[in-house]
């Protein structure tokens, strides 16, 4: 199954290279040109699995594929829409979708000043990297921190678009840039592993509905983004709709703060994101009660460029999954699983070398203590088995971009 898709990977990179050549695609209509990238990974675990069957021999289980159009209609009026193939193990097993398509208009407010709106399929805007992290060229590494983008836990698709709309404004004075971003719309949280997520129950059966996702970003730049701020709110408030037996229907709140802060030198980049996740559930919990939770999640990250097509990564990736009880002792005596599953604590190096125009490969290395982020879909006897809790993970992806 996993060389089939490395077959399967492989082809279409031979076929998008045939048909682009190594450049974006003009479409022949004003401004409008299509662009792709084609991905393919490759995954070695010691002890668990990550993106299928990745121990004994790895996985070739991680596939990304995505070919977007855009273009202006008028000339503050902007039409962009992405198709996505994705394969990742129990992790995205949802193969085609699309990704995000929306018309996007904006006017200016004196000389300084921007607004717009945004309507479609949009990309949700949180953190430094969640509207930018579809392609591994705009990703720090082959994997995001997965303490912040969970898409190990198959959040992907549910954090990275929604269905609706966005206002957003920037205001510059000089080097200095202020910017702002709302969302309402309705999310896909009936997509991946989203709803087992939000309830805390892996395999749960049943769909969310209610209120709309509330998302915002605030920010302050300076240089075009030499350095910048960001504080970014997800506000969840959905019921919960049982077709589990035995299980009632019930009400899940999410609360996500995240402060992030980047860095941009000649030679180097430093990030550094944290947040805390509040969930209450309600309705579905034995007894008639309510469960309030609140998880810790942040990392530190940098980046050198030391050659024109060469830059390393190194970087300390944290998830604690209730700040009450970071070490999950109690956590554990409840539920009689290993304490080290309800933290993750994750020490990445990296390469990224761009070896030939267009095209990419990536490597890093991940040593990690705890078990939080596995995915329940790629390790099934997760809840059951006493594993260890250190292991280790080698990860490679070759890319090609059009």
């Amino acid at each position: 199954m996993c060389y089939r898709k490395a077959v399967q990977g492989i082809l279409i990179v031979l076929s998008f290279t045939w048909m682009t050549n190594c450049g974006a695609l003009e479409l022949g209509l004003g401004d409008w040109q299509a662009h792709g990238f084609v991905s393919q990974g490759y995954t070695l675990t010691s002890n668990y699995h990550v993106f299928g069957q990745s121990r004994n021999g790895g996985s070739l289980d991680f596939t990304e594929v995505g070919v977007n159009v855009l273009g202006h209609i008028t000339p503050n009026l902007l039409m962009a829409a992405q198709g996505l193939y994705r394969s990742a193990g129990g992790s995205d097993n949802e193969d085609f979708r699309l990704d995000f398509a929306n018309l996007d208009y904006h006017t200016s407010i004196g000389d300084r000043a921007i607004a717009g709106i945004r309507m479609g399929r949009v990309k949700n805007p949180f953190g430094l990297y969640n509207d930018t992290r579809d392609v591994v060229w705009t990703r720090p590494g082959v994997m995001m921190p997965q303490s912040v983008y969970f898409d190990s836990l198959a959040l992907r698709q549910a954090m990275i678009s929604s269905d609706g709309g966005v206002l957003y404004g920037r205001y510059a004075f000089g080097d200095h840039a202020l910017t702002t971003e709302f969302v309402v719309s309705e999310p896909l949280d009936d997509q991946g592993g989203a709803t087992a997520f939000l309830t805390g129950i892996p395999n749960v059966q049943g769909h969310l509905e209610g209120r709309p996702l509330f998302v915002g970003r605030m920010g302050y730049e300076w240089r075009e983004g030499r350095f910048k701020l960001l504080f970014s709110v997800v506000d969840l408030d959905r019921d919960f709709e049982s077709k589990t037996p035995g299980l009632p229907s019930g009400n899940i709140k999410a609360f996500y703060p995240l402060a992030s802060a980047q860095l941009n030198l000649e030679d180097w980049s430093f990030s550094a994101e944290y947040g805390q996740v509040t969930t209450v559930r309600s309705g579905f919990i034995p007894g008639g009660g309510t469960i309030e939770n609140t998880s810790e999640s942040f990392y530190v990250q940098a980046q050198y460029r030391f050659m024109p097509d060469w830059s390393a990564l190194l970087r300390y990736d944290s998830f604690t999954a209730n700040i009450d009880d970071r070490d999950g002792e109690s956590t554990a005596r409840l539920t009689g699983l290993p304490k080290h599953s309800f933290y993750a604590r994750d020490l990445t190096i990296g390469l990224h070398w761009e070896f030939l125009q267009n095209w990419l490969l990536v490597s890093e290395y991940h040593s990690v203590w705890g078990t939080a982020w596995l995915s329940p879909a790629d390790n099934p006897d997760l809840g059951t088995r006493t594993g260890p809790e250190r292991w280790d993970m080698f990860s490679l992806m070759l890319s090609y971009r059009f």
